[in-house]
């Protein structure tokens, strides 16, 4: 009688356990389906790409810190679109999307797009060499304790790395993107920020 009910206890345990580290892991997914339409209050973790209509847009917070180079930076957002990528080296779907950031930043150079990261619950080293893995130029601010990503909430869950969020040239989220994202949809959502279509 004490054998089955220890069994039963173990496998609850283990079912526990397993549910447990998919809710870890959904935050570090690498799905990328589409879900079109104004959507303010950021409560899901499920992944996909929002874009917001401008009648419906928030401010995006400040972010201040210091980059993987040690260097302060305050991320200014007026007169430009920006994109904000979270990201962490140990994070697989963020690496598959790496060298397509790399290479829409040099492309949208000319058109004053600024790119900025944030690399979170990391290893400066680690995140130094994977910059140069993958030929990344533009900056990043450290974040190990995830203060910068808490300060997000309203917009991404902190459980969501890789996450992406475009802003808009008078400072509003246009576009949310939980996991990861590929360059022809990175590319739309941009020009979608760039021309409000």
């Amino acid at each position: 009688m004490v054998a089955p009910k220890l069994a039963r206890r173990r496998a609850l345990a283990v079912a526990a356990a397993g549910l447990a580290a998919a809710a870890v892991l959904a935050g570090c997914g690498s799905g990328s389906g589409s879900s079109n339409g104004a959507q303010t209050g950021y409560v899901s973790v499920t992944t996909g790409i929002s874009q917001v209509s401008a009648a419906d847009r928030q401010a995006m917070p400040a972010l201040t810190g210091t980059t993987l180079q040690g260097k302060s930076m305050s991320v200014s957002y007026t007169g430009h679109v920006t994109v904000v990528n979270v990201w962490g080296s140990w994070c697989t779907p963020c690496r598959e999307e790496a060298p397509d950031f790399s290479e829409a930043a040099q492309k949208y150079a000319a058109k004053s797009v600024q790119f900025v990261g944030i690399n979170t619950r990391d290893d400066n080293a680690a995140a130094l060499a994977y910059d140069s893995q993958f030929g990344i130029k533009y900056p990043s601010l450290q974040d190990p304790d995830e203060t910068l990503v808490l300060a997000l909430k309203q917009i991404i869950p902190a459980t969501s790395v890789p996450s992406t969020v475009i802003v808009d040239s008078s400072g509003k989220v246009a576009v949310r993107a939980l996991g990861g994202i590929t360059e022809p949809e990175l590319l739309k959502e941009i020009d979608y920020t760039i021309t409000g279509s």
